[in-house]
């Protein structure tokens, strides 16, 4: 049993207990109890039940009499959740709980008001087109999305396909821009800009998959297709009924052989329109990362770990006293890295500049770097960059911690005070 479930459980007794009781039962009371029944042994559906008529509370409800709720109104850190929807996706995982190697299921369920992605943490026969019935689920939040969690207490009962409308299975025609992680049934169009195929190993089938890096006017998204479309590089696809993962915030396009790809004139998309997409920090926070964009903003910070730095030959982390995390004591070489925040008025992100970046705006080479104290260099960083308007182009990625710009281009903006203030007055005189 996962801590998300004992904790689902505890809710349904105080749910039952507290509906009735005047004096209200803590959790920590019930958490208490209902360990202690579980360490001997008793069931937890009697265990559960007894700790209820201990405290004079009501029966269950039957799970049938829970409302359906649409994905679309799912919020994080709801309990006994109910929907009805077809499954898009459904793969199995091994994971570590508590030192033990336990297989989950994941993967992404749709009706006619969207998708989210779910992980089951028991064995369930599900595939892919399976239109479901799911009651006694519960939501958490991951990566700053609603998930879907299907745990001990949970019922799945498989239905017919008409219980859902007809715009639960219609493809949703987007821009790559606007694809995002556990949207299913896209209908894509996009140039092909690269492709790659390899082998992978799967349930001990080698199988070979194809993914690159997919265009439009809006900008970039990886793929990963599992089937043999004969995708050609610089050519444009119309792609209906793929699904969108992603990894650190970049969005990615899954398709196989139930998706339709077509062929299309290479007018649809010119090159001439496959500009660089340049994007205000407050949409690239809400996308939780993008591939290959452009930001710009002030730097109002300078991260500590800025400066020379030596890093480990074998796994290139940042060694502390010589010694690297992983493998010991080594020899370290010698790098040069600059950390910053920058803020352009409507969000504000972290970005990294290696080793070529950071000697071309600090205008010194590495080599210049190491015969500087630590003070100076971090005060020549602090009088470079603090303050300044950069512009940098690169993926941003995001985790737990924020976004992050990992810089492949860096340069400073000149700034025209005069032309800034007076669009600024103009600004300001509109509003008056």
């Amino acid at each position: 049993m996962t801590d998300d479930d004992f904790e689902s459980h505890v809710d349904d007794i105080l749910n039952a207990v507290n509906d009735v009781s005047e004096k209200k039962i803590s959790r920590a009371e019930i958490e208490k109890q209902l360990t202690r029944f579980i360490e001997y042994g008793v069931p937890l559906g009697q265990a559960k039940e007894t700790l209820v008529k201990k405290y004079g509370g009501a029966v269950f409800k039957n799970p049938s009499s829970l409302e359906r709720v649409l994905i679309s109104d799912l919020k994080p850190n709801q309990r006994n959740v109910k929907i009805l929807a077809h499954v898009v996706a459904v793969n199995p995982k091994e994971v570590t709980v508590k030192g033990e190697t336990r297989k989950i299921y994941y993967g992404i369920l749709e009706d006619e008001s969207g998708t989210v992605p779910f992980t089951a943490w028991n064995d369930i026969d599900l595939k892919k087109g399976d239109i479901v019935e799911i009651t006694n689920a519960y939501t958490r939040e991951w990566q700053g999305l609603v998930q879907l969690n299907l745990g001990d207490r949970v019922r799945v009962e498989k239905t017919e396909r008409d219980k859902l409308p007809k715009s639960a299975f219609e493809p949703k025609q987007v821009k790559v821009k606007d694809l995002r992680s556990g949207m299913g049934r896209v209908d894509v169009t996009a140039r092909v800009l690269d492709v790659n195929e390899r082998d992978v190993e799967v349930n001990g089938e080698t199988r070979k998959v194809f993914s690159g890096v997919i265009s439009d006017e809006t900008g970039k998204a990886q793929f990963t297709c599992w089937h043999d479309f004969k995708l050609k590089k610089g050519e444009v696809y119309r792609i209906t009924g793929g699904y969108v993962k992603s990894w650190k915030g970049i969005p990615q396009l899954t398709f196989d052989s139930n998706a339709s790809v077509k062929k299309l004139d290479k007018s649809k998309i010119l090159k001439g329109e496959l500009q660089l997409v340049k994007m205000p920090l407050h949409e690239l926070i809400e996308k939780r990362g993008a591939l290959d964009v452009e930001v710009e903003g002030t730097v109002i910070d300078i991260r500590s770990g800025s400066g020379f730095v030596m890093r480990c030959p074998e796994c290139n982390r940042v060694l502390q006293n010589n010694r690297c995390s992983i493998h010991g004591e080594v020899e370290g070489k010698p790098d040069l890295r600059v950390k910053l925040v920058l803020d352009d008025g409507t969000g504000a992100v972290d970005s990294v500049l290696n080793k070529e970046l950071s000697e071309k705006l600090l205008g010194k080479t590495l080599d210049e770097c190491k015969k500087m104290g630590e003070d100076e260099l971090i005060n020549e960083i602090n009088n470079k960059f603090f303050a300044h308007r950069v512009t940098l182009r690169g993926n941003a990625l995001s985790d737990e911690f924020g976004t992050t710009v990992i810089a492949k281009e860096a340069d400073f903006v000149e700034v025209n005070v005069r032309e800034d203030a007076e669009k600024l007055s103009e600004e300001l005189g509109g509003l008056l």
